[in-house]
């Protein structure tokens, strides 16, 4: 794991220490029922004389089976609340990479040619479902137990949408909120200037910084958490580099970008999605005929990109393809992150607790069947 979280063991105080042990001691109180011939149940004779004669079965011979689980059920869960810590040591290998999905989400991306459940659908929801698979393991997806993801949005400006995290629940709900600039819930509420360009060199370079922090120190608030040792940025777009004309001038170069990338040992996969289903302009729901228009994916640059940081480049026409193109770097990218060795304090509290809910109930099964009492 490249993260976990190490729950801090609890010392008990004084005060609940001396409340277990008088209830401890208190326990010999629970005998009285068993031991004291007035409190039990018992049949006037005119004469028992002939009854005391008789052979005693095992059941009366053992009467003392379940009260005495009983007592040890209680004292091993009084047990497992004083904590115990153990000396034995533990090792966990784990599997984990950061990740950072990078996400176009220009105008184009509103485009339905991708089919999904055998209906239209936009480009951005075909590779948001996807990602969400990737992510949790789901279609057919492996899943990404393990490792930091985070995701980049990009399209005048590229945003940091969530920041590397192992809570892949969180990112995944991040993921459902995202939509093109000027679109709420998958409906165009009006043209977003910002749709209009694709700062394709500026999302990887924010990108690298992301990853560049991760591998350099573990994640914020998160104990015992190691720096990421590999890194890997998966961008996908569906058109090319597009910068505000306002922002050229600033605007680094994706080829550059790449390099910058290269230098801090990020690898690269590129992803160019161009859907295979034609849609004539406005017919999908809420789609306006602005952005109906085919991807023009700028695959030379992308695979550059790609070959640049020992990476690959894949072509995307479908959401089979696009799960294939995700499986793929699934298998491709796995790492051991190390042998972590650590002191393991709650065995011997979790073994007592087993012990006294097993004893507990066997007790109460006694109790009903070989141990049952008339009245």
């Amino acid at each position: 794991m490249i993260g976990w979280v190490e729950i801090p063991s609890f010392a008990p105080g004084a005060v609940f220490g001396a409340w277990c042990l008088v209830f401890v001691l208190a326990l010999p109180w629970t005998w009285i029922d068993a031991v004291r011939p007035g409190r039990r149940p018992s049949v006037r004779f005119s004469a028992a004389g002939c009854v005391e004669e008789l052979p005693r079965s095992w059941r009366q011979r053992t009467w003392f089976v379940p009260p005495a689980a009983r007592t040890a059920a209680v004292l091993c869960l009084v047990f497992a609340l004083l904590r115990p810590q153990s000396t034995g040591v533990a090792r966990d290998t784990g599997e984990g990479i950061a990740i950072e999905m990078v996400l176009d989400v220009s105008g184009s991306m509103s485009e339905a040619d991708f089919v999904i459940d055998s209906r239209p659908a936009r480009r951005m929801d075909a590779v948001k479902q996807v990602f969400q698979d990737f992510v949790l393991g789901t279609g057919g997806l492996s899943g990404r137990r393990g490792d930091l993801i985070g995701m980049t949005t990009f399209a005048m400006y590229p945003d940091v949408r969530c920041p590397l995290t192992p809570d892949h629940a969180n990112l995944v709900n991040l993921l459902r909120e995202t939509d093109l600039p000027g679109w709420v819930r998958g409906r165009q509420v009006y043209e977003h200037p910002e749709a209009n360009y694709t700062a394709l060199g500026d999302a990887i370079a924010r990108a690298t910084d992301e990853l560049r922090k991760a591998g350099e120190k573990a994640v914020t608030g998160v104990p015992g958490a190691e720096a990421a040792r590999s890194r890997v940025m998966i961008l996908l777009t569906d058109g090319y580099d597009n910068p505000a004309p306002a922002l050229k001038g600033d605007a680094i170069p994706p080829i550059e970008a790449a390099k910058l990338a290269a230098k801090f040992g990020i690898r690269i996969y590129t992803i160019g999605a161009v859907g295979s289903q034609r849609v004539p302009a406005g017919r999908a729901r809420g789609l306006s005929s602005l952005f109906q228009r085919r991807a023009e994916v700028d695959e030379a640059t992308l695979q550059e990109v790609a070959r640049a940081t020992g990476g690959k480049y894949f072509r995307a026409e479908d959401v089979e393809s696009l799960t294939t193109i995700y499986d793929e770097i699934d298998k491709l990218e796995r790492r051991k992150t190390g042998e972590r060795v650590y002191n393991d304090d709650t065995s011997l509290a979790r073994r007592a607790m087993l012990i006294g809910l097993v004893l507990l109930a066997g007790e109460l099964l006694l109790s009903v069947t070989w141990y049952r009492k008339g009245p």
